[in-house]
């Protein structure tokens, strides 16, 4: 997992700033299983050319599954479709740990959903500066 982590890192921190991250992805320590990726994050200075950085790089890399941002929240999420719910719902909402509880039952989809995770955040980091 910290290979992953190192990655969400290494790429956001490009563009300013983390006061917060969060990544879930990979196998469990202890049981096993992979587990549902998703990636949260806060930037000290959150913006908007941040947020169309991070868009840019989701819409740009080519994954098996959809991806999107929510950003209603001070953290933001970068998390498959699937898991994020219908438009307008987010990651917030009692309905997400539901969702990784039953997307963690497809084993498949949490290894492809974590390779997509990789590539977006590759592709994001050979945006950023430095």
């Amino acid at each position: 997992m910290s290979e992953h982590f190192d990655l969400a890192r290494e790429a956001l921190s490009r563009f300013g700033e983390l006061r917060w991250i969060r990544l879930s992805g990979g196998r469990h320590p202890i049981y096993g299983y992979q587990q549902v990726p998703f990636l949260g994050w806060r930037f000290a200075e959150p913006d908007e050319e941040k947020l169309r950085t991070v868009e840019d790089a989701r819409t740009a890399t080519p994954t098996r599954y959809e991806w999107r941002i929510d950003t209603s929240r001070r953290n933001w999420v970068l998390a498959p479709s699937r898991l994020l719910g219908e438009a307008g719902e987010h990651a917030a909402s009692p309905e997400f740990d539901e969702r990784v509880s039953q997307l963690m039952r497809d084993q498949e989809f949490c290894v492809r959903a974590l390779e997509d995770l990789d590539a977006i955040l590759r592709t994001l980091r050979k945006q950023g500066k430095g």
